[in-house]
């Protein structure tokens, strides 16, 4: 063999080794990017995870808000309607002792059924049916206390049996007239019935002295989930969320 080709397969031994350590290099580098890039990918992932559930929580925290706040508005009608009854509790006492002298009386007013009488030292207002000088039968009450009216059947004064009870929407997140529709007992809410709130949510169940308590389904608009179970005095004893409607 000449000195050149014994030169020549040197030098291409040379070439092949350091290409081969360029590969080597190049295969390196290759891995080294690709793990920059799916270290990329996962920051990029945590990044967006962090910044959903900062969304989802601060959505949490508005509809926490929203729910206390309609909650609140919830009782205050809630005692509003139970002072209601209380003031109607009066004013049937104070009709009742005077019954018989009313009675007995032959200036006894007849009460035209179409026309608005104010009642409950004008605390409310009906019309309708009477008996004994008192509401009783077919009628509309209006409360000024609540700016609400009860249309349905009374007895003594009292709302009493099947009813329907409006208010006025008084709230800037009621789009719609909030109202209960159902049985009735001296004015409250008691045995089955429904209230329908004025952004959509509703309650429809068992009632008991204006509170929750019974077998009922609560239907959230926001989340578009119902909660159906059991309810003692206002709170949730057992049962679990379904989506949708029922």
């Amino acid at each position: 063999m000449m000195f050149s080709e014994i030169l020549l397969v040197i030098n291409l031994c040379v070439i092949a080794f350091f290409y081969g350590q360029y590969k080597k290099k190049v295969a390196n580098l290759e891995e080294k990017v690709a793990s920059l890039a799916v270290a990329s990918l996962a920051v990029a992932s945590l990044e967006e995870e962090k910044k959903m559930v900062a969304e989802e929580k601060k959505k949490e925290e508005v509809a926490s808000l929203e729910e206390e706040k309609k909650k609140v508005a919830e009782e205050k009608k809630k005692e509003e309607v139970a002072s209601l009854a209380d003031a109607s509790s009066s004013e049937a006492e104070v009709a009742s002792s005077s019954e018989a002298e009313v009675a007995s009386s032959s200036e006894a007013e007849k009460k035209d059924v179409n026309t608005w009488y104010t009642i409950e030292d004008g605390l409310s207002r009906y019309k309708g049916e009477w008996k004994n000088g008192l509401p009783n039968g077919k009628g509309i009450k209006y409360f000024y206390k609540t700016d609400s009216y009860i249309e349905g059947n009374f007895v003594d004064s009292f709302a009493h049996g099947y009813g329907k009870q409006t208010f006025e929407q008084t709230q800037t997140w009621e789009k719609t007239v909030p109202y209960y529709e159902g049985e009735f007992n001296r004015n409250n809410y008691d045995g089955k019935g429904e209230y329908h709130f004025g952004d959509g949510d509703y309650y429809k169940g068992m009632w008991k002295n204006n509170k929750y308590h019974g077998q009922g389904a609560t239907y959230s608009l926001r989340s578009n989930r119902t909660w159906v179970g059991e309810y003692e005095n206002d709170v949730k004893v057992e049962g679990n969320w379904v989506k949708g409607e029922i």
